[in-house]
């Protein structure tokens, strides 16, 4: 059966919270530098936790364009955080991959959002931590394979900039 609107519409409130919490981490000094545009930050850390993939993988797993992560892919390519390769499968396609760089400007942020969280959650046991983390992987998961499955990329929230 599901759960009902009304506890759908409870669980948006935090939520929106929780996604408003990007731009107190900027403003804190959590961003990547002054070289990674912020919306080419997320694309940079999930080439990382992917690894070696293609322009239109990367889209689809973030439900956007491939011309959103193809500007995004420039971006990080000019600052040196990434490399591209022609894929041996199809050499009309390219494959991105972080480079030494990418890797350790992502590990320093990944590090810096974790001492920020704890310190915000210093009250909290680390088996209520690992629950929250588990509950809103497996909210995310269906809620990006519903929103692939539905087509529904345009109006679902999912679009660049409402991350």
């Amino acid at each position: 059966m599901g759960p009902t609107p009304e506890t759908c519409g409870e669980l948006l409130r935090p939520l929106r919270a929780l996604m408003g919490l990007k731009q107190v981490a900027l403003q804190r000094g959590l961003q990547l530098s002054d070289q990674v545009p912020y919306a080419a930050a997320g694309l940079l850390t999930e080439l990382v936790h992917r690894g070696e993939c293609r322009v239109s993988d990367l889209a689809h797993h973030r439900v956007v364009d491939a011309s959103v992560v193809s500007r995004q892919v420039n971006q990080l390519e000019q600052a040196g955080l990434i490399t591209r390769r022609p894929d041996p499968a199809d050499r009309r396609v390219s494959l991105l991959r972080t480079t030494e760089l990418g890797d350790r400007v992502v590990a320093e942020l990944e590090q810096k959002k974790a001492e920020w969280i704890g310190e915000a959650l210093v009250d909290w046991e680390d088996a209520k931590v690992r629950e929250l983390a588990r509950l809103l992987g497996d909210a995310m998961s269906d809620i990006r394979r519903h929103t692939i499955e539905s087509g529904d990329h345009s109006d679902s929230g999912m679009r660049e900039g409402t991350r």
